[in-house]
């Protein structure tokens, strides 16, 4: 039995274009973010690194899991983390422990995350697994899933919506490719999307 869960704050009620771009460019898109007044400190010092190289460094990527992680800690709680081939982390509050009720683990994991992850994860999955800055997240997801040679060139963003974005059964047997392969799972989390699986 597969679990779906995830969050891509550029999808939107009115599906995109194909091929409708986030920004012209990646230096464009951090600007973008640049331009919240929310951003934290650390944000804020972080992106404007990354505007100036042209890319966020796994070295401040890396920093601002570790914060969030901190940050969970000394709430009492134990982050999980995955790491992926290309570089990414997909940190997440794991289990709640005998002293945190759920709510209480959800409200710790969205504090601890606002100002050290959201923003950041946000645009480094965008520079390691969409670099053509696709909006659309199922485009963006086949696109990763073809350019890593793991599904034919013919699968197409509605494969990959019917796959893994709509309600409903999911007949993983059918995909031209293993559903387990550590590579598809980088390139749901590059869509935003989290596949787990129990039994």
């Amino acid at each position: 039995m597969a679990v779906v869960s995830g969050s891509f704050a550029c999808s939107a009620s009115i599906r995109p274009e194909p091929n409708e771009k986030l920004a012209s460019s990646y230096v464009s898109l951090i600007e973008e973010q640049l331009r919240n007044e929310n951003l934290s400190g650390f944000e804020r010092e972080l992106l404007a690194r990354a505007k100036e190289r042209g890319s966020i460094s796994q070295i401040d990527y890396e920093t601002a899991h570790a914060r969030y992680k901190e940050c969970m800690a000394q709430s009492g709680a134990v982050a999980d983390e995955h790491r992926f081939a290309n570089g990414l982390i997909h940190s997440n509050a794991g289990a709640p422990a005998a002293n945190l009720t759920v709510e209480q683990l959800a409200e710790i994991d969205f504090s601890c995350a606002s100002g050290t992850l959201v923003v950041v994860d946000e645009l480094y999955r965008v520079q390691q697994g969409n670099p053509d800055l696709l909006r659309d997240r199922n485009e963006a997801g086949a696109a990763c899933l073809v350019r890593e040679g793991i599904a034919p060139t013919s699968f197409s963003r509605d494969d990959f919506a019917t796959a893994f974005d709509g309600p409903g059964f999911r007949d993983y047997d059918s995909l031209p490719f293993e559903i387990k392969d550590e590579r598809v799972h980088m390139c749901l989390y590059v869509a935003g999307i989290v596949l787990g699986f129990t039994e």
